[in-house]
């Protein structure tokens, strides 16, 4: 018996720990995070359901229409020289109607919701494109953050053996207090600048969580992080082998934003053709059938069922050229349209080309900063010899450590600016 309570409680703390662990989530996971639970994206969603369903509603102008009416009450009547009947009323109308051609008014019309369907899906894939690179942004500046962690790391312990050589050299009467002084400010600024780093990289958790639209598990997780060595940082990074031009014409071909823009230019010309459809009648197929409760009173005079079935044809010949002006207006969306096309063409093509600098750009600063970190390792190195022969004092061994620690954040910076900058070629492209 005490056995089996043993294994339960065993059991429910493995159960607890296993749940109270952290979960560690992979850019992947975030983006899927985001897609599911952020707002715009929701709403990106809703505006093509809402679309969909304006098209849906478009479609019944082909579809016959029916109507039924029922009326129950009295009814009255006066003849000539007769005296005033009365009469219970209690009558029924079926009503049909089938549109049967008009001169493109109704194709134009759902051509239009179509087109206009189409344009904001292709707003949800741009939603859906501007998400993912917000996510890609934000994860990255989250590595970056926590490379600069490690760095600051570095530079504690830098002063920690910094702190232990001065007191190392007063206590053998080769360097003063000042020395020791010197290196205890040091090693504080050091841990200061290690707890605001730290500090950073909440921050940038609360705007990764912002751009989600959730907090993952409760707070319940952390970032995934993938080793990276400082050597070589430069042959690590991904390569990009097309020109420009190809990639202009990728994004022509792929970007969602532009893909929108032209269905709704293709929406505004269906648009014209349905209102140009009000210079011409229209042909429709109408049907009633109305049957009635007839008073014993009117019997020979009021019928008890009637109906009819015609071939309807209605043009309006004038309608004080409102036609005219809603037409005037219908080309002029179309030409407002074209233009927008136009623009966001001429914006995609600059995004692409900024995003490609950008691109190249970090590549260099990647091989600068490589250069610049081996040159200040070197220089610490021989800053820390030149102290230890009393050739050099501490305010120039102070600098050789404050470059190398900067040159390390830069090249931290500049390695995850670099997948940023990658990013942002992916979305300029519509990749």
């Amino acid at each position: 018996m005490m056995m089996h309570k043993s294994l339960t409680i065993l059991l429910l703390l493995g159960t607890t720990l296993l749940l109270a662990a952290p979960r560690t989530l992979t850019l992947d996971a975030l983006i899927k995070i985001a897609l599911e639970q952020s707002p715009d994206v929701k709403i990106g969603k809703l505006d093509f359901t809402g679309a969909k369903a304006r098209t849906k509603a478009a479609y019944s102008l082909y579809l016959p229409q029916l109507d039924l009416q029922a009326d129950a009450g009295k009814q009255w009547s006066k003849l000539k020289s007769q005296p005033v009947g009365e009469a219970d009323l209690l009558i029924g109308t079926l009503s049909a109607s089938q549109l049967l051609y008009d001169f493109g008014k109704s194709d134009g019309t759902v051509r239009a919701q179509e087109e206009e369907a189409l344009a904001y899906e292709a707003q949800m894939y741009q939603t859906t494109s501007d998400k993912i690179l917000a996510v890609k942004q934000a994860y990255y500046e989250i590595l970056k953050a926590k490379g600069i962690v490690n760095v600051q790391r570095k530079n504690v312990t830098l002063q920690k053996q910094q702190l232990k050589r001065a007191q190392k050299y007063l206590k053998a009467g080769i360097k003063t207090i000042i020395d020791v002084s010197d290196a205890k400010v040091r090693l504080e600024q050091a841990r200061r600048d290690l707890n605001n780093a730290k500090y950073q990289v909440e921050y940038r958790r609360a705007q990764l969580e912002q751009i989600i639209g959730t907090v993952p598990y409760n707070g319940t997780y952390s970032i995934y992080t993938p080793k990276v060595g400082l050597s070589n940082l430069s042959r690590k990074l991904p390569k990009i082998k097309s020109s420009v031009y190809r990639l202009e014409q990728f994004a022509y071909t792929h970007r969602a934003l532009l893909e929108s823009s032209r269905h709704f230019v293709k929406g505004a010309r269906s648009l014209v053709k349905s209102i140009e459809g009000d210079y011409y009648p229209t042909l429709s197929l109408n049907g009633e059938y109305t049957s009635q409760k007839v008073d014993q009173s009117v019997v020979g005079v009021v019928p008890q069922t009637q109906g009819h079935l015609s071939l309807s044809l209605g043009w309006n010949l004038f309608s004080g050229y409102r036609t005219d002006a809603q037409v005037e207006e219908a080309k002029v969306g179309v030409l407002r349209a074209a233009s927008q096309t136009q623009s966001i063409k001429l914006a995609v093509k600059q995004q692409v080309l900024e995003a490609h600098i950008g691109l190249r750009q970090s590549r260099d600063n990647v091989r600068l900063n490589e250069r610049i970190t081996d040159a200040a390792r070197k220089k610490l190195q021989q800053a820390q010899k030149r102290y230890e022969n009393d050739l050099g004092d501490f305010i120039e061994l102070q600098n050789a450590q404050q470059d190398y620690i900067n040159a390390l954040s830069n090249l931290i910076n500049s390695y995850y600016d670099y997948f940023i900058a990658l990013a942002r070629l992916d979305h300029a492209i519509g990749k």
